[in-house]
């Protein structure tokens, strides 16, 4: 019985000597690497453009062929409530599913130990109303299909496939969610404000010359089944009328903070 007690000590030891415990010795004079992990999903399903097929409450199946979507004004807050915002030149990212690498934005901030990550999804109204000369990238209005020349706008959020339930000939829904407020004349604001916890599921741990990655799950099937229902059949199109602020309050619900994996080696390329 000794023998036995002793052999699942000394294999409880050699289990906790494996283990990685690294504590991290903070200089908020150095940087680090914040790298955002987007995960589409559907449900329990992953994200399959084209070829998968979903089904929502209202018992409709469809498949997605375009998602788009704004991510902004992204801010950390540390475990002592000191908060980091990124400098808003560098704080605009297109998230599309059709590009592996918009999937995973990258991001550098100083060492410390974070516990929320907050960001805007859309572009906010200052923004909005900068001289189109002055925004490039990806918030370049000629490009990247997110901008509405006729209303003046950015699209936040853009989302299209196909369905048996649509009334459309083409069997075709369209949800391209815009408004920021307006310009001389008010309009509602379908901008809206993320706020993750990631102290459940691994706090952001950043050390200079390392990535802490961050994987969101994100829902797009909440986009029909959020706190707002949403039918194909009776709402196959929403651009600048219909319940567009309904599905803007549907996607604030989609992102799900996943697990973090810190002190990851930074690649060559990304460096």
């Amino acid at each position: 019985m000794k023998k036995i007690l002793m052999g699942v000590l000394c294999l409880s030891t050699l289990l906790c000597g494996c283990t990685k415990n690294k504590d991290i010795q903070i200089d908020d004079k150095k940087v680090g690497q914040v790298k955002l992990k987007f995960d589409h999903i559907v449900g329990a399903k992953k994200l399959v453009l084209n070829d998968g097929t979903y089904s929502n409450n209202s018992n409709e199946t469809f498949n997605i062929y375009i998602l788009k979507y704004f991510v902004s004004n992204i801010k950390f807050t540390k475990t002592n409530g000191e908060v980091f915002t990124i400098p808003k030149e560098e704080s605009f990212f297109l998230i599309n599913a059709s590009q592996s690498e918009s999937l995973q934005p990258t991001l550098n901030i100083p060492e410390g130990e974070y516990q929320t990550l907050e960001f805007n999804l859309g572009v906010d109204s200052l923004t909005n109303t900068l001289p189109v000369e002055k925004r490039a990238g990806v918030l370049d209005v000629a490009t990247n299909g997110m901008y509405w020349d006729w209303n003046s706008g950015y699209i936040h959020f853009k989302i299209e496939g196909t369905s048996a339930a649509s009334p459309n000939a083409s069997k075709s829904y369209k949800y391209h969610i815009g408004f920021f407020g307006g310009y001389e004349t008010r309009t509602v604001n379908n901008n809206r404000v993320i706020k993750i916890d990631l102290t459940k599921a691994g706090i952001s741990k950043v050390q200079e010359n390392l990535s802490s990655d961050i994987h969101l799950m994100v829902d797009i099937g909440k986009v029909f089944d959020g706190p707002n229902s949403m039918s194909i059949a009776t709402t196959p199109m929403v651009m600048h009328s219909g319940p567009h602020s309904d599905i803007a309050d549907n996607y604030a619900t989609m992102f799900t903070h996943d697990h973090t994996h810190n002190f990851q080696k930074i690649a060559n390329n990304e460096k």
